[in-house]
């Protein structure tokens, strides 16, 4: 049964606007986790739209993978594999703010990039 690839936004969104009003309480340990989770609801998005349905951890990362392949954009998984990070941050908490803000950076990136990816398969 396939998933409504909305679903996935929505979720994403929710979980950016929460990790934003985390960050901006220094609370980097939580936002970290929310950040990580909006870019794994992203890909998973986009893995919808396009009929897939992405269930764990390495299939995120394969998927990722094979898309920046098609892509021809090497950054992307690169970009995923950096934000990673954020989500081991929140099992050990090894991140200080400037830290959180580089990766976190990246990770906006990669999900405006994911979107801009979802845009252009809803035409």
């Amino acid at each position: 049964m396939s998933v409504d690839y909305r679903v996935y936004v929505r979720a994403r969104d929710s979980y950016l606007s929460n990790a934003e009003r985390l960050a901006s309480r220094g609370e980097i340990r939580k936002a970290s986790e929310l950040l990580w989770g909006a870019v794994a609801q992203s890909i998973k998005a986009v893995a919808a739209r396009r009929g897939h349905r992405i269930e764990s951890h390495r299939q995120l990362l394969t998927y990722a993978r094979e898309l920046a392949r098609e892509t021809g954009d090497q950054e992307l998984y690169k970009q995923l594999l950096l934000a990673r990070i954020l989500h081991e941050n929140f099992y050990d908490e090894t991140l200080d703010p400037t830290d959180f803000e580089i990766i976190a950076r990246e990770a906006y990136r990669l999900i405006a990039k994911l979107d801009r990816i979802l845009k252009s398969l809803e035409h």
